[in-house]
């Protein structure tokens, strides 16, 4: 895969775990009355680590493309 459209799926990753928490605290939450309690901490943190995980992942994955002296386009 060229380094610009890993670098787009990439990007689309954050925006579908932020769809996803948004989701998750807009409807399921809301429904089983967690909001505001410590219930739902669990799905936090590991959301959290999700994040942290993908982050990692693109960066290294990049970095490493970059290195390789890989075409961005």
């Amino acid at each position: 895969m060229k380094t610009f459209y890993f670098f787009l799926v990439w990007v689309f990753g954050f925006f579908v775990l932020l769809s996803f928490d948004l989701f998750m605290e807009g409807i399921v939450f809301e429904r089983l009355a967690w909001n505001g309690t410590t219930k739902n901490d669990w799905f936090f943190a590991l959301w959290w680590g999700f994040v942290v995980v993908w982050f990692i992942y693109g960066i290294t994955t990049l970095y490493r493309k970059i290195r390789s002296g890989k075409k961005a386009f």
